[in-house]
């Protein structure tokens, strides 16, 4: 006689499989950084819907004083803000951390042929904790969605 904890996981066995090819499923189990920058590479392909994701590698790495200073300078954050950060990460009261993917990923060219290619996603949080990731404040290849979108204006009215 199989229990009933037996047939929940034989039925789990037997129906994550089948999902597994599922947006849903993938973006379930998949933390808000992830699905943040996949969002946002997605929104600028030519063809979003044809996007098929190959690889994903993740990296983190803690952030030291200067390196937080550089960030908070580049994001044109007032005085009184990036003295205020830079007197709690003193105290240790921060935890500065860079969360990065690199993905890799097929997307048709302007001919419809798939190609291959790898973007790099990254998002910074003082906190260290990277649930606050969204798809128009991660960086993917250094542009957020915004800087993306203003390029590419630019661009066209050229």
């Amino acid at each position: 006689m199989m229990t009933r904890s037996k047939s929940n996981a034989l039925f789990a066995l037997l129906i994550l499989p089948a999902l597994s090819g599922c947006n849903f499923v993938a973006s379930f189990f998949e933390s808000e950084f992830v699905t943040a920058c996949e969002a946002s590479l997605q929104e600028r392909l030519r063809s979003p819907s044809e996007y098929k994701r190959i690889k994903i590698t993740s990296y983190e790495e803690k952030l030291d004083r200067a390196a937080l200073t550089k960030y908070l300078s580049d994001e044109r954050v007032g005085d009184i803000f990036l003295n205020a950060e830079l007197r709690d990460f003193d105290r240790g009261n921060l935890n500065p951390t860079l969360f990065g993917l690199l993905i890799s990923y097929d997307a048709p060219n302007v001919f419809g042929t798939p190609i291959r290619r790898t973007a790099r996603c990254e998002y910074i949080d003082a906190r260290g904790d990277d649930s606050a990731a969204n798809e128009h404040n991660v960086k993917v290849d250094g542009k957020t969605y915004t800087d993306w979108l203003i390029e590419a204006v630019r661009a066209s009215s050229n």
